[in-house]
């Protein structure tokens, strides 16, 4: 296989989610160190998300439907070859006709836009070598400075005790509003904590996975949070349940004697 090959394949082993965390870690440094390769990564990406936009999922339409369900009528006649009951008979072929044209039907809801612009910034970052606009681990300092650039009152929290040390912050804008991302650390991994306006009531965690990267999304009284990640899962979900359990005792300690 030539270096060229290789190289496409990479790409779009990359593309496609297909590398394991290790081989996206290792594709992600060649990235910043191979600006080409960078770049050619982008415009694939680029092309593969107007693509998805261009060509929507849709039902099978009534008239298919119709057709499926005329043919799978019993014969006039009976012949011996036929020995299945013409009800089952009728739903085999609507089944399987179904399933040929709607394996479309069984996809997972389109990504919103917000998620593809948090994973779109995360990946950026992670290629680029540089999460956070202020690295520090001192949530005193990460929570002021966010404090002067966004709107929403942030919850910088400590989890270092939980092996989740803060490493920093940084701002992100999303339909055009400035909101606050607070990143933290997993081994070699890195948790982008974005905050958003509420929307609506108190939201368990609903976790959800996007080009390779892993989302969790929940709110609280105060705020909506997104989480992307490149840990598996299971850690996510871990890093969710502590984040949220510190940030009720911060609301507890805050209200006022009495209350």
């Amino acid at each position: 296989m030539t270096d060229a090959n290789e190289r496409v394949l990479r790409l779009q082993a990359a593309l496609d989610g297909e590398l394991d965390a290790a081989g996206m870690l290792a594709f992600e440094r060649a990235c910043a160190e191979d600006s080409a390769l960078a770049a050619e990564f982008a415009r694939l990406k680029e092309m593969d998300e107007a693509l998805r936009r261009a060509a929507p999922v849709e039902p099978a339409p009534a008239r298919l439907r119709a057709r499926v369900a005329a043919m799978a009528q019993p014969p006039r006649r009976a012949t011996r070859f036929f020995t299945a009951p013409p009800r089952a008979l009728a739903a085999t072929l609507l089944l399987g006709v179904l399933i040929g044209y709607g394996g479309a039907l069984l996809r997972p809801e389109a990504p919103r836009e917000e998620d593809r612009a948090l994973v779109s910034a995360f990946t950026r970052t992670q290629i680029g070598g540089q999460s956070v606009d202020i690295a520090s681990s001192d949530r005193h300092t990460v929570k002021p400075w966010l404090a002067e650039r966004a709107p929403l009152a942030v919850a910088a929290l400590d989890l270092s005790s939980a092996g989740f040390p803060l490493a920093g912050g940084r701002v992100e804008v999303l339909d055009g509003k400035i909101v606050p991302t607070l990143v933290y650390r997993r081994r070699e991994h890195r948790i982008a904590v974005t905050e958003l306006a509420l929307k609506g009531g108190e939201e368990k965690v609903r976790l959800s996975s996007l080009d390779g990267y892993h989302l969790a999304h929940w709110s609280d009284s105060d705020r909506a949070y997104v989480a992307v990640t490149d840990l598996p899962e299971a850690e996510l979900a871990d890093f969710v349940a502590l984040f949220r359990k510190a940030a009720a005792g911060e609301r507890e300690e805050a209200k006022p004697p009495g209350h």
